[in-house]
């Protein structure tokens, strides 16, 4: 059995590996790039010196000087393109470097969490076989109950009001003569209209028996707005019962260990929750500046296209042309090894340019089977199953399936489906009467605290976890509770 947190934690890893591989493709492709410039420059100078041989000494410098401009202005472009370079890869340096400190920190953070939580868990049977013998404790647990059972009763009955209503008031709001004088407060002291209006009005009200229906319909509404105030008195009650009850839990799980290690959860929680969220930007400004990257090592960005613009239309001229027809048009050695320069540079170039679109593929894949990993981290922290109460029952989420994920075989949803599939619950030890149904427990174990329970029903469902309160539509705390649910 995996817990939720190792999980977690290898599928971290797995996505930091494609982030590396990932960075070294973008690292490869910029040399790539480089090399690809450097050889057209040299390609550039070849055809200069073909020009030297073969024309006149005007025509030659008039294409030389053509063919120094358009090096010129690439090589200007180039240059300001790679001082551009070298920030964003300094701020992505930091930001890795920023996030390995964080991350580290909060490796630190979970590890003293979790020795935490196994200590709490491990004094659960000696603090329940304390508050068994608390008449205390088990008076406010009877009064807890009453007030849990006098709230759900409050809020059953609230919703059946306002049901009742909005069924027998569909009579009277379908009737737009009724709707019309109740919006404009005829019978009562905010009715303001006089003359002909008051008097039509009035006409209206006594043709459709107005005074008689709303009175009916005051009633109507007004019992659901007094049920819904009586049940948030009472589930405002029960909360606060819940919270004494919770108080008992907490102190004598402090007297067991010595320590309140309800709040130390807590407080490293809040503190881990920080850091995610911290981590969460820092992925955010990494994610932008490996893209920017990304754009600079594929030669996709404004600079680099200027320049190779400006070389490919020197190198692409009809006069080169020319002179690349001409040289092989004569016997001389001397234009032949030019020729060959020329040649093989082609070639070279050629070759050069389709790793470089090979490695682009690449990467784009890469990056896909990144974002895959990240929607699945996304889904795992907004459900929760970073947490000590979090196992999965099938061995392979760390294993074979994270590693057809990670190559590219199955979808992030395909591992998602096989995840929560295998998604269980575990609950503290003892018999939960420290923490009935979670009450008082810290919300990584399962409950939410000092501030209500999470009453999960008899059938384990996790439906309750991350707060859902009255199933009619009230709530209390960050847990609340279902009909039907006993201490």
């Amino acid at each position: 059995m995996l817990t939720g947190r190792q999980t977690l934690g290898t599928i971290e890893q797995s996505r930091e590996d494609l982030r590396r591989e990932e960075a070294e493709l973008s690292k490869r492709i910029e040399r790539s790039t480089r090399a690809l410039t450097d050889l057209q420059e040299r390609q550039s100078e070849a055809y200069r010196d073909l020009a030297r041989f073969r024309l006149d000494t005007d025509a030659a410098g008039a294409l030389n000087t053509r063919l120094d401009s358009a090096a010129r202005e690439a090589r200007r472009l180039l240059d300001k393109r790679s001082a551009d370079y070298k920030v964003l890869t300094e701020q992505l340096r930091q930001c890795e470097s920023e996030r390995i400190e964080l991350q580290k920190r909060r490796l630190e953070l979970d590890s003293s969490r979790d020795a935490a939580e196994n200590q709490m868990d491990e004094l659960m049977e000696a603090v329940d076989d304390r508050l068994e013998k608390d008449s205390s404790y088990l008076a406010q647990r009877l009064t807890t109950e009453r007030a849990l059972a006098t709230a759900e009763a409050a809020a059953t009955k609230a919703a059946t009001s306002d049901k009742d209503r909005q069924q027998k008031g569909q009579a009277y709001e379908a009737d737009p003569l009724f709707i019309y004088l109740w919006q404009r407060g005829f019978g009562t002291q905010e009715y303001d209209r006089r003359g002909l209006i008051r008097s039509l009005d009035r006409w209206v009200s006594g043709l459709i028996r107005y005074q008689d229906a709303r009175a009916n319909y005051t009633m109507l509404t007004s019992i659901p707005e007094r049920m819904a105030r009586h049940a948030e008195r009472c589930n405002q009650t029960a909360q606060a019962e819940q919270q004494k009850l919770a108080e008992f839990s907490r102190n004598a799980m402090t007297d067991a260990a010595g320590t309140d290690l309800v709040g130390t959860i807590e407080v490293l929680s809040e503190e881990i929750d920080q850091i995610d969220n911290e981590l969460d930007g820092l992925d955010r400004r990494i994610e932008t500046l490996s893209s920017a990257l990304a754009e600079f090592s594929s030669g996709e960005d404004a600079d680099f296209q200027k320049a190779e613009e400006h070389l490919s239309v020197s190198l692409q001229s009809d006069n080169l042309n020319d002179l690349w027809r001409a040289a092989l048009d004569t016997p001389s050695p001397e234009d032949e090894k030019i020729v060959q320069r020329i040649e093989d540079l082609r070639e070279r170039i050629e070759q050069v340019a389709r790793e470089i679109r090979q490695d682009r593929e690449l990467q784009r894949d890469v990056s896909r089977r990144r974002a895959e990993l990240a929607d699945v981290i996304k889904r795992f922290r907004s459900k929760g199953y970073g947490s000590w109460e979090s196992t999965f029952s099938d061995d392979k989420l760390t294993t074979v399936l994270l590693g057809e994920l990670v190559k590219g075989a199955i979808t992030g949803a395909d591992y998602w489906a096989r995840a929560e599939r295998s998604h269980k619950r575990r609950k503290p030890r003892g018999r939960q009467v420290a923490f009935p149904d979670g009450s008082g427990l810290p919300k990584s174990m399962g409950g939410f605290g000092g501030f209500g329970g999470s009453h999960s029903g008899s059938s384990g469902s996790s439906d309750s976890f991350g707060g859902g309160g009255f199933k009619s539509g009230g709530g209390f705390g960050g847990g609340g509770f279902k009909t039907g649910d006993q201490f």
